[in-house]
């Protein structure tokens, strides 16, 4: 199967989820960057679709990203989840646009919850993802802290990503490239009624190169709304990059970090108990 149709694929699925309601109650994210301690109880499980639009650079710039989840629980503190990849991006190509779509691979998440937000002075956990494509190898390991008080939550991430590429050079030499990203997130939540909140989400991302060093800073910062009945939720970040605190050469003439980021994302994940 191409990379277009296994997109068009993924879409469908996505789609048909969403037009879809179930018999039971999700458990639903208040933030779509900003993880949150909550695991899902031992046999649930939960089918979540995330669609991703990054959008600006200094030519023309349009990527969706689409994911997959299929989220279980394994007991009342440890959950895994299994994601499919993919993505379309439509770029300048010499004199006019070109779109590819490029198949992102698997990957699997593992988050052990250590405290509750609720019950202890804050929530904690510990969260692990791996993914695997056909050149690229990845690992993240994250922290997650939270804290529910009265109407108002709030949670911090704190993350780093190495990332592994591999190139056939010629004849059967194989070239591999290392990068590491570091993340920082914060987010806070206002509960406007049981099943609607309104906030803010701020993410600080950081990019290392093993050859070469730290290549870039940037913030990105916007409002975060979400919703749940009682058989899905949805939940919808808009986070335009708002400060470039480092940039490389090619960001020079810029205020934003533009040669590897976008000037605005905007992503929406909806969850449906299964």
């Amino acid at each position: 199967m191409s990379a277009r149709k296994m997109f068009l694929v993924v879409a469908l699925i996505s789609a048909a989820v969403a037009a879809v309601s179930g018999s039971a109650s999700a458990s639903q994210r208040r933030f779509t960057y900003t993880y949150e301690s909550a695991v899902l109880n031992r046999g649930q499980i939960e089918l979540e679709p995330w669609t991703t639009f990054r959008i600006g650079k200094e030519d023309y710039y349009s990527r969706i990203d689409q994911r997959v989840e299929f989220e279980v629980g394994l007991s009342n503190r440890l959950q895994t989840s299994f994601y499919l990849n993919m993505s379309a991006v439509t770029a300048q190509q010499d004199s006019s646009l070109g779109t590819e779509f490029e198949w992102g691979g698997f990957s699997n998440e593992w988050k052990l919850k250590l405290k509750d937000p609720v019950a202890d002075p804050f929530g904690l956990a510990l969260y692990f993802e791996w993914g695997a494509s056909t050149n690229e190898v990845e690992v993240e390991a994250k922290i997650i802290a939270d804290k529910r008080a009265g109407n108002w939550l709030y949670a911090f991430n704190a993350s780093v990503e190495p990332e592994f590429e591999f190139e056939l050079e010629h004849g059967d030499e194989v070239e591999a490239e290392n990068e590491t990203t570091f993340e920082f997130n914060l987010a806070s939540a206002y509960f406007l009624s049981q099943s609607t909140s309104l906030g803010v989400e701020v993410r600080n991302h950081n990019l290392y190169f093993s050859e070469g060093g730290f290549q870039h800073s940037a913030l990105f910062a916007g409002p975060v709304v979400s919703y749940a009945s009682e058989t899905w939720w949805a939940t919808l970040t808009v986070l335009p990059q708002i400060a470039k605190l480092k940039g490389t050469e090619a960001d020079e003439a810029n205020d934003l970090v533009l040669d590897e980021l976008e000037k605005l994302e905007v992503r929406l994940i909806f969850g449906m108990d299964l």
